[in-house]
């Protein structure tokens, strides 16, 4: 395993740790329990075909995470799997949650939920819809003049649309709402 890449880098690390430490330009798609949905999601943002390279925990997390990836036949698109160390890696920064409560209007809400969850209710009547399957083509048309608050119905999407758009959104700040979405629910 190397500690290098190019191209498309998909981070299987449970959210917490991603945020500590990451490489630039990584997607978070949590494989860390038979619970996430990794799959799903891997095959909704990584187009068919597409290369990509891995970043897990520890080696011993190789067989299983290699299987969870022939399930939906992109093994063959798979590059490289790597392992991280300390240095060079990029931290997530904290969102001001009492910031964010009292003045909304100051950041861009990306909720990336799917169509049919945001025609059931916004969360935030401001929020732009742009469902997390979507997101890596439709990243540019996200206005940059504020910091951007991403979140879906519980959490586990947020990290992977807030990492999406951080790879795709050079010097513009992105937060992840994560399970925090929860209270602001209407």
């Amino acid at each position: 395993m190397n500690t290098t890449t190019d191209g498309l880098i998909v981070d299987v690390r449970k959210e917490t740790e991603f945020k500590k430490g990451h490489l630039k330009g990584s997607i978070n798609i949590q494989a860390t329990s038979e619970e996430d949905t990794f799959e799903t999601w891997l095959g909704a943002i990584v187009e068919p075909g597409e290369k990509f390279s891995l970043v897990i925990e520890k080696p011993e997390d190789l067989e299983m995470i290699l299987q969870r990836v022939a399930k939906i036949g992109y093994e063959k698109q798979l590059q490289a799997v790597l392992t991280l160390a300390e240095e060079n890696l990029i931290k997530t920064k904290s969102l001001d949650l009492q910031d964010f409560k009292k003045n909304p209007d100051h950041y861009t809400i990306v909720d990336i939920r799917n169509k049919s969850e945001v025609a059931e209710g916004k969360f935030f009547d401001s929020a732009l819809s742009h469902p997390l399957n979507e997101l890596r083509k439709t990243a540019a048309n996200i206005p940059k003049h504020k910091p951007i608050v991403v979140h879906c119905a519980g959490g586990y999407r947020s990290t992977a649309g807030s990492s999406i758009l951080e790879s795709e959104l050079d010097g513009v700040p992105v937060f992840d709402l994560s399970d925090a979405v929860g209270l602001f629910k209407k």
